[in-house]
């Protein structure tokens, strides 16, 4: 099916299942022309959902510290202001991938 006609969240399910290393909300954001960051961390977060009953899972690698190196723990996909142990404003931003569940 032609990528024109797929929906936003089809269009990031595989973008991340095909790419070879794991992608920031920004990089999602240029690969699929979605303007607002906190829009692809709604559809990432709805994605993982899904996943429950599919056969892929949401693969998240936290946000650290780069300040302090303290690696930062999410319940939703989201970009974190501060380090909750230094206070750092220097946060490195969550990055996905989406793998199928016999590979993982």
């Amino acid at each position: 099916m032609p990528e024109e006609y797929l929906t936003t969240r089809e269009r990031i399910l595989l973008l991340l299942r095909s790419s070879a290393e794991p992608l920031t909300a920004r990089d999602i954001m240029q690969a699929t022309g979605i303007r607002r960051e906190q829009e692809v961390y709604a559809h990432i977060y709805h994605i993982a959902l899904s996943s429950k009953r599919k056969d892929y899972v949401v693969i998240l690698y936290p946000p650290r510290c780069e300040s302090c190196g303290a690696e930062i723990s999410l319940e939703k996909p989201k970009r974190p202001s501060k380090c909750p142990r230094c206070k750092s404003e220097r946060i490195s931003q969550p990055k996905f991938l989406i793998r199928g569940r016999d590979e993982v």
